[in-house]
């Protein structure tokens, strides 16, 4: 069986991002289950490569031309010529396009090679900014979408069935693809968590504060609900961490400096985000829409309570592990952070999240899906 599999994606390691983490975890589990993989990153390489093995080469391609637009249209042309050179090299059995937001390489892409091009929505820049961002470069990659890709993708992909169904009828148009389903983001289980030596519970949260990232992941909402509910994390003595830099820090900062109980920061490594989530009681996303977080998966994945919005990949993570909230409904944030922080289930919602992780996100699921998407190109 050919086992040769080639991966597009934006970011990759190391850099220190949801989506490098995201990729990152795809190609290790394709790794262990036997593929070998190719994976071609826009950009130059900086010094050693952070993921290394025999079956795994990693391509750092830069094409550039100085010319605005038309530099933009020679990029893409390059790369999707680049990947037909590749494939006529190394015949893959798919070529897995992780992300929506370049359009223009989907446009270039060979005829041939579009029965196995799989492209994967990922994240809110590729569906809900994508539609209804009002910064030029989301309205100019609407145009592309509708002159250039859309009607060339025959292999639709998600890391949810939300953003699956969000991109067949919003960007791309109801229509019968060869392949479209879900293949997750994952995580594995860590249940060996620390302790916290807060006397209460503590919460955590994290997100941008730039100018998108802060209305996105309902920081203003937040606000709200701590002016209706600080007193409950003063009389359990809890506390929230947050941590998210951008133009809006300073704001938040000054918003958030008469409560005692917040500790906020304006950034931190990976490796220290993982630390303080090992220790972390409840994890907070009140996103206004949000894909399949890593940070939401990292919630299940060690263990956590969550109150996540209902929207996006989130609503796949909650069941019984925690409570799910209107999007930008500060009353009912309030009233989640207030059963938080007083409920007798606490436990019960972590175990739950701990199963959560292993029957909906794990590498397991996650390669049963891919499998299963192969199956499907190849007949």
């Amino acid at each position: 069986m050919n086992r040769k599999v080639l991966i597009y994606c934006p970011v990759f390691l190391p850099q220190q991002t949801g989506y490098s983490h995201a990729f990152a975890n795809l190609v290790q589990n394709l790794l262990n289950e036997g593929f070998l993989v190719d994976v071609l990153i826009p950009g130059v390489a900086e010094g050693a490569e952070p993921m290394s093995h025999p079956h795994l080469r990693i391509i750092r391609k830069t094409f550039a031309l100085n010319i605005w637009m038309l530099g933009l249209f020679y990029q893409y042309f390059c790369l999707a010529q680049y990947i037909y050179k590749l494939h006529r090299s190394n015949q893959y059995r798919v070529i897995f396009i992780e992300t929506g937001d370049h359009p223009l390489l989907i446009a270039f892409m060979r005829e041939q090679l579009l029965h196995k091009t799989v492209v994967r929505f990922h994240s809110t820049s590729d569906t809900e900014y994508l539609v209804s961002g009002r910064h030029f470069k989301y309205r100019l990659k609407r145009v592309f979408w509708k002159l250039f890709a859309a009607p060339r993708i025959k292999n639709l992909c998600s890391t949810s069935n939300y953003h699956l169904n969000y991109a067949a009828e919003n960007i791309i148009g109801h229509r019968a693809f060869n392949y479209d389903d879900v293949v997750v983001n994952t995580i594995s289980l860590n249940a060996h968590t620390g302790k916290s030596d807060a006397e209460g519970r503590v919460f955590f949260m994290l997100g941008r504060m730039d100018e998108e990232g802060y209305r996105q992941k309902g920081f203003e909402p937040l606000l709200d609900a701590l002016r209706l509910v600080g007193s409950g994390f003063e009389r359990t003595k809890s506390k929230l961490i947050i941590v998210g830099d951008g133009v809006w820090h300073e704001h938040f900062k000054n918003e958030v400096s008469r409560y005692g109980f917040v500790e906020l920061h304006r950034s931190m490594p990976h490796h220290e985000i993982i630390k303080v989530l090992s220790k972390v009681d409840v994890v907070l996303l009140p996103s206004l829409y949000e894909g399949v977080s890593m940070f939401a998966l990292e919630a299940l994945g060690y263990g956590k309570a969550v109150i996540f919005s209902k929207t996006g990949g989130l609503i796949g993570m909650v069941a019984d592990n925690g409570i799910l909230v209107e999007p930008g409904n500060h009353i009912e944030l309030a009233n989640a952070i207030d059963a938080m922080l007083y409920t007798d289930k606490l436990d019960a919602f972590k175990n739950n999240s701990l199963k959560r992780a292993l029957t909906g996100f794990s590498p397991q699921k996650q390669m049963e899906q891919f499998n299963n998407m192969l199956s499907t190109l190849s007949h």
